[in-house]
């Protein structure tokens, strides 16, 4: 085939909307579609599960990255899967500017991605056999927080840095009920706290902050977590990894990077309240930060502190992808950390957030699950 007849059979594809009501595959039939180089398609792990309820890290959905070259954006691209012997859609999405969708199914095995309708269509195969596995889950069943044989343990670092008027403590972290509590509580022995160039003063507050220091690290992977935040303002619920034995000069790759899931700063705030960051220590032992306020958020989700989302990171040596419920949040590109990191999970009330608060204690934010699936260097 020519160039020029191709280009204009994908003009054709992409011109064309294909809804789950008239999908590839009619009658539970096996989809008719061209098998083509312009789809590329491959299985993530299940990384996408919003919802109210507390759900097991198996029932996650699986995610499919998909990208078809040469489409207008706006193609509408369809997810076929294989159940009980007949083919069904189970996921649609359009394409971007990049002609990137990001997919979603809730059955395992084969699975067929496909552009178009009818003679244009084309298409690709995957299977969830080809996802990477898990190689850490906590569903927080059984699992307790600071007990001898616990994963995660509170980062007891004390009144410190941007906390002065605040610090960890096992009481605002509890596992109940197949989830993760972690909160922002008065200190009942604390006293108030005033701000330098404030008159207002605060009452001192305890943090839930924990992490798999000295239990669980690695090294390249996914790591997601299905957490419920907060809705005030004046903390901040995060999901974090940090380099094993701390950050070291050098740039990331050598010394190590802070790993930003996801920091969310309540509900209401102007800049949308959801964060990705990365942070490392350059050559000079400045400190070099990467990331920032997540755009258009509305998009992805207003019901942060009602429902729990999956976020989620994609950590390779060349690049951090950022994901919520499988979508594509923010991609930063270039050296990333080469050192094992460890997972944190937190509430946090810094000395910047207090002015603004605007709930009552206790705020709390829920976990409901925490999984990596590793892949090493």
């Amino acid at each position: 085939m020519s160039r020029t007849t191709r280009l204009a059979s994908l003009l054709a594809v992409a011109s064309v909307t294909v809804a789950c009501s008239s999908s590839p595959s009619s009658d539970g039939e096996a989809p008719v579609y061209r098998t083509s180089d312009d789809v590329q398609a491959r299985v993530l792990p299940q990384i996408a599960a919003n919802g109210e309820d507390v759900e097991a890290a198996d029932d996650a959905l699986w995610v499919v990255d998909a990208t078809i070259d040469g489409v207008d954006e706006g193609t509408t691209v369809t997810l076929l899967a294989k159940a009980d012997g007949q083919w069904e859609s189970v996921s649609d999405a359009e394409t971007d500017a990049d002609g990137h969708v990001s997919l979603t199914s809730d059955t395992a095995g084969k699975l067929t991605v496909v552009a178009g309708d009818g003679a244009d269509a084309i298409g690709t195969e995957v299977s969830t056999d080809d996802a990477p596995e898990a190689t850490f889950t906590d569903d927080f069943d059984e699992d307790d927080v600071d007990g001898k044989d616990s994963t995660w343990h509170t980062r007891a670092q004390g009144f410190t840095g941007v906390r002065q008027c605040s610090r960890a403590d096992a009481s605002a972290a509890e596992v109940t009920d197949g989830v993760l509590v972690l909160s922002v509580l008065e200190d009942p022995d604390g006293g108030e706290c005033q701000l330098p160039g404030r008159r207002k003063r605060f009452p001192q507050r305890l943090n839930g902050h924990v992490g798999t220091e000295g239990t669980y690290g690695f090294t390249y992977g996914y790591a997601a977590a299905r957490i419920r935040t907060q809705s005030a303002r004046g903390q901040h619920a995060a999901f974090w990894m940090q380099a094993v034995g701390g950050q070291q000069t050098g740039g990331p790759k050598a010394g190590g990077a802070e790993i930003d899931i996801m920091e969310y700063f309540g509900d209401d705030h102007p800049e949308g309240g959801l964060t990705s960051f990365t942070y490392y220590l350059d050559k000079a032992g400045k400190k070099q930060t990467v990331g920032g306020w997540l755009p258009d958020v509305d998009e992805l989700g207003d019901d942060w502190a009602d429902q729990y989302h999956v976020f989620s990171v994609e950590w390779t040596p060349s690049e951090y992808v950022f994901r919520i419920d499988g979508q594509v949040t923010q991609r930063l590109e270039g050296e990333t950390s080469g050192r094992e990191e460890f997972l944190i999970l937190s509430l946090l009330s810094s000395d910047y957030e207090l002015p603004r608060f605007n709930g009552e204690l206790p705020e709390s934010m829920e976990v409901d699950w925490a999984r990596v699936w590793a892949t090493g260097p």
